[in-house]
């Protein structure tokens, strides 16, 4: 395309071509994106000959032709005799502005939900490709991480579009780090402002690009960035760009966005950083934050921290009548958190055998103190430590399974089983680990 660029750039030298009114200071001929090609002249027979004969000599030169049923000609501001002149001489269709692109109208005013659309409905048509595969939530999380950024507030939030459940956690606190209990989802509104703060220091350091030239050729003509007054009849990307500078109001406006770049390139991610409030740490962020159990059972242990599992006193809180007793032990206690997680006679006899065959001497307590107890055990990086964190996520995990399968499935199984399951899927995860080979020696029998 650079040999096209050269051949359209020798029409300046031409005294009767005319450049379109709004690209006349530029001398802009043509924008290229991708292999599509926008070209652009003032409405005269002359200027679109002297054009189009510069694109064949191209065509005649590379080979490449324009595709006419995929080609249109969009003019404006002359009567009918002189447009069709014009569509004679460049036989392509005649388009409507604003023509769309990738499904949405290329347009300088905003673009309306209404016209977002096609690109929803393509989202939308992926999403619900994924939901039929019933992913767990510790699924939607590994997904959502992975490879759904741009859609990831639609899908957490609902998942599925004829899902009832509502969120088991607020997105507010999602969007925190796991230090604070979150789950370190992107919060969009904030990322869209640390997005437009990168399009503001591109403006403000005048980078070699086109739309950055055009915007200080017509906008901002030599001011002060942060001086300046926003401009009424700017188009709506320019007003937001411009109106990003309120953010660092109190602040030298260069100096702030440099604070942001890393080897001299303005990284969105660090401003999205900046922009965040703080958080307070909670004690218990290690058993979260980078370990090495399985994500499912971290999941579940992250909500039973975060005290969100759907517990039969929390069911009840939200009107709906559910038989209340414990269905792991079955003496009639209510099932509450501080019960399910260790006072039931059933949790507690697995988790003390855990602690019994890790050849941990102690007497198991409340659901705060274990915590607290496994917070201080496990905050150096230790083989020991790490499996550790382990076994009580997976113990945290088979019991809250267990519960829900006697809760609704009618079904049971021993502790032991429990037991040999969790060993089983410690031994079969520790072979990723060398690190933990010596201490899974150690641990070669199953939980009396």
């Amino acid at each position: 395309m650079e040999y096209l660029y050269r051949s359209l750039k020798q029409l300046r030298y031409i005294p009767d071509f005319n450049y379109h009114p709004r690209c006349n200071k530029m001398e802009i001929v043509h924008i290229c994106f991708g292999d599509d090609l926008i070209m652009c002249c003032r409405a005269d027979v002359i200027s679109v000959k002297l054009m189009m004969k510069q694109f064949n000599h191209f065509s005649k030169v590379s080979g490449l032709k324009a595709n006419l049923e995929k080609s249109s000609l969009y003019v404006a501001g002359v009567n009918s005799r002189l447009k069709n002149q014009i569509l004679e001489e460049m036989q392509f269709s005649e388009g409507e502005i604003p023509f769309r692109y990738l499904g949405v109208p290329l347009s300088s005013k905003k673009i309306t939900v209404q016209q977002c659309l096609p690109l929803v409905e393509r989202m939308t048509a992926r999403i619900r490709c994924w939901s039929t595969k019933y992913l767990a939530y510790s699924g939607r999380v590994q997904l959502i991480k992975g490879v759904l950024f741009e859609m990831q507030t639609y899908w957490a939030q609902t998942g599925n579009h004829e899902s009832s459940r509502g969120a088991l956690v607020a997105w507010e606190t999602l969007c925190k780090p796991y230090s604070a209990g979150g789950l370190n989802f992107i919060e969009f509104h904030t990322w869209n402002k640390a997005a437009l703060s990168k399009l503001l220091w591109a403006v403000a350091v005048k980078k070699d690009s086109l739309w950055i030239k055009w915007i200080h050729t017509f906008y901002i003509k030599g001011k002060d960035i942060q001086q300046m007054t926003t401009l009424a009849r700017a188009c709506w990307i320019v007003r937001k760009i411009l109106d990003a500078k309120k953010r660092y109001l109190n602040k030298d406006l260069n100096a702030a966005l440099q604070d942001c770049c890393i080897t001299g390139k303005f990284r969105i991610k660090k401003a999205y950083q900046a922009f965040l409030p703080q958080n307070q740490k909670l004690k218990w962020r290690g058993l979260v934050l980078g370990s090495k159990t399985i994500p499912k059972h971290k999941f579940i242990l992250w909500l039973a921290l975060m005290r969100r599992l759907a517990i039969v006193d929390r069911i009840q809180k939200w009107g709906v009548n559910v038989q209340t007793d414990c269905v792991l032990c079955s003496t009639g206690d209510e099932e509450t958190l501080q019960h399910l997680f260790f006072q039931c006679s059933y949790s507690a006899y697995i988790w003390n055998s855990i602690l019994q065959w890790l050849g941990e001497k102690r007497k198991i307590s409340n659901w705060e103190e274990e915590t607290e107890w496994i917070s201080r055990k496990t905050r150096n990086s230790r083989p020991r430590a790490q499996i550790l964190l382990f076994l009580y996520a997976a113990t945290v995990y088979h019991l809250w399974s267990e519960r829900n399968i006697r809760r609704f499935q009618d079904k049971k199984r021993e502790g032991r089983q429990i037991l040999k399951e969790i060993v089983i899927q410690l031994h079969t995860r520790g072979q990723q680990f060398s690190k933990w080979r010596r201490v899974l020696e150690s641990l070669n029998s199953y939980p009396k």
